[in-house]
């Protein structure tokens, strides 16, 4: 093998290795928005909150919680060409049917954050939509937590 084509080898098994770290890394939420988020105007000991840590998100209100896993970390391709904010957005159920996203640093202010919630889809449809339609029915997000595009704000952790 000449110089070249093994310098080109090299070049795409590394280009692979960092694509594979890229891939492990994408479903580990950043620690800067790890924390409970509670609605903005409410106190930090409200029982309506968000939690957030680096591999899942849980909604809660009181007793009530829901955890959700499968958490990833959206790509740039989520915004529009030549997007250079600090908006960042967390999926949730990303292989499924995607019942909560986050949106952090909300409207390019830091410490601002919303969810929302993954809506039943009107008319009859297919056996797919039949089955999302039932699970986010049965999740029944918005009665149960009330935040859905709500204004949050991090609490600071103790």
């Amino acid at each position: 093998m000449t110089a070249r084509p093994l310098l080109l080898a090299l070049c795409a098994g590394l280009g692979l290795g960092a694509a594979a770290s890229a891939v492990d890394a994408a479903g580990v939420v950043p620690a800067e928005f790890h924390g409970v988020w509670v609605p903005a105007k409410a106190s930090c000991d409200s029982p309506l909150r968000v939690v957030v840590a680096s591999d899942r998100l849980t909604l809660r209100n009181g007793h009530d919680s829901e955890p959700f896993t499968g958490i990833e970390m959206a790509g740039s391709g989520y915004f529009p060409p030549n997007y250079n904010g600090i908006m960042a957005v967390l999926i949730t159920e990303s292989n499924g049917d995607q019942p909560v996203t986050a949106t952090f640093n909300l409207r390019e202010k830091r410490g601002v954050a919303q969810v929302e919630f993954a809506p039943v889809l009107p008319g009859k449809g297919n056996a797919q939509q039949a089955k999302y339609n039932a699970h986010m029915s049965k999740l029944d997000l918005a009665r149960r937590f009330p935040l859905h595009q709500a204004a949050l704000k991090r609490c600071a952790t103790t």
